[in-house]
């Protein structure tokens, strides 16, 4: 079994993400990820008779120069509709006065949900993969001064909607090579906040550190999965020194 398999079977079983004959909502940014994502689930689907009703969805910001028809024809070659939803977060920034990579996702986010949930569709896959895992852990670490990350699965809106990510056990080494087997080429949009992010700062930082020991990558994925309650502190100084240092807006990133 190849490893790409093995790993996508090890997220679907272990943490029970998708049944037989499900309707899943597919968000496609165009991006790597998200191309591997509906290829890997598409080719999932038709070798082991899952039944899954895959409906890819991309969700269109509204900035100039966007491009949704090569999207569309990735799509059409693995014979499945895009459905594109096109909303307008540059108005929104306008509006109000908000400029942050972390707005423009959550207005995405938001445009994708809803049109999963017009579809009829309970499960929702993002592409999400090994590294995204420790970037986020780093983000919330660092500036929500809290210890956590992106699940495998989970539930929104008291249970409407399940994010699933069936290539959390992916690295973005993987994700490259199986586009490359498949003669797919991510499409490169756009995005005003892509370099100022903050998420783009630690993922600087991972990269550098992963170029002095690559298994460093691998190390802060299972230790996440590894901690040791026993060897954690407890929050020591009183209520109301806690708030003074904690963060005003510790709210989660993912």
């Amino acid at each position: 079994m190849r490893r790409s398999e093995r790993l996508l079977r090890a997220a679907l079983n272990h943490d029970r993400l998708l049944k037989n004959r499900e309707k899943i909502a597919v968000g496609v940014s165009g991006g790597a990820d998200s191309l591997c994502l509906l290829l890997t689930l598409v080719d999932y689907n038709r070798r082991h008779s899952k039944n899954w009703q895959i409906y890819p969805i991309h969700i269109n910001p509204g900035f100039s120069g966007w491009k949704t028809k090569p999207i569309e024809k990735i799509c059409q070659r693995l014979e499945l509709n895009c459905l594109i939803k096109t909303i307008d977060v540059p108005k929104k920034i306008r509006e109000t006065r908000t400029e942050s990579c972390f707005f423009c996702a959550r207005e995405r986010r938001k445009a994708l949900f809803k049109t999963a949930h017009e579809l009829g569709c309970h499960k929702v896959a993002l592409g999400h993969h090994l590294e995204d895992v420790n970037e986020t852990f780093l983000l919330n670490l660092c500036f929500t001064a809290s210890a956590r990350t992106i699940m495998p699965s989970q539930q929104l809106f008291s249970g409407e909607i399940v994010v699933i990510r069936p290539l959390y056990y992916f690295t973005e080494t993987m994700i490259k090579t199986r586009l490359k087997s498949a003669g797919l080429k991510p499409i490169s949009n756009p995005c005003p906040y892509s370099r100022k992010s903050k998420r783009n700062l630690i993922r600087r930082f991972l990269t550098r550190l992963a170029h002095l020991d690559p298994r460093i990558t691998t190390n802060i994925f299972w230790g996440i999965h590894n901690l040791k309650l026993e060897y954690l502190p407890e929050m020591p100084v009183p209520s109301e020194e806690k708030a003074r240092h904690t963060p005003q807006r510790n709210r989660s990133i993912t």
